[in-house]
């Protein structure tokens, strides 16, 4: 959070960062939890709005992550990924394009939340009881992503909901309608199996 250096009364000025040091103790407590379970099944709303260029889209998607590992389905695609190799079946197009995952941005969806896990500034800009909304900043520069805002549950601190704001003033909100942790997943879960998609082109581009 950019500190304020017009404050002039020192008991403000602790107050300020106490809270901020709290907003930023709630966001890493929420990710450590993400971070605990054994997997994750999440629903979501999605939307990517633009009010300047007057967009905005809506859709619906459906994931698991579980370590590293994934599967995502959103936009006519099936996204699936073991860790180290990913697949995305595209419907219209009736092909499975094959690639190996980026290490430096192409990991698990969870990866955005964790990148923000250190060197952030954080605020709380809405605490309604229930629900804490907090802004959380990176002090590291990033080409794309401006901020954050992510919505909590006080008490559990489970996300109700995500809101990405890039630098070309788009913003993407996910609004999570389901959310199950721990469930028992088959040892193939995130693998592709070519017999599930039987008239699919694949393509290798590893």
């Amino acid at each position: 959070m950019k500190k304020c250096i017009l404050l002039i009364i020192s008991i403000i000025a602790l107050s300020f960062s106490l809270k901020a040091q709290d907003a930023e103790s709630i966001f890493r407590e929420a990710v450590d939890k993400l971070k605990s379970y054994d997997n994750i099944e999440i629903a979501f709303d999605y939307n990517m709005i633009n009010t300047e260029a007057g967009i905005y889209e809506t859709m619906e998607g459906i994931g698991y992550l579980q370590g590293n590992a994934y599967k995502l389905k959103i936009m006519g695609q099936d996204i699936i990924c073991d860790g180290s190799t990913t697949w995305t079946y595209n419907a219209d197009a009736e092909e499975v394009m094959i690639s190996e995952v980026d290490p430096d941005g192409g990991g698990s969806p969870l990866s955005i939340i964790e990148s923000y896990y250190d060197n952030i500034t954080a605020k709380i800009v809405e605490d309604g009881g229930s629900t804490k909304k907090i802004e959380v900043k990176s002090l590291m520069s990033d080409e794309n992503i401006d901020r954050l805002i992510i919505s909590l549950d006080s008490q559990t601190l489970e996300i109700k909901d995500l809101h990405v704001f890039d630098k070309n003033k788009n913003e993407f909100v996910y609004d999570i309608t389901k959310f199950v942790t721990n469930q028992k997943l088959p040892a193939d879960f995130f693998t592709f199996k070519e017999s599930d998609y039987p008239d699919a082109e694949i393509i290798d581009m590893r």
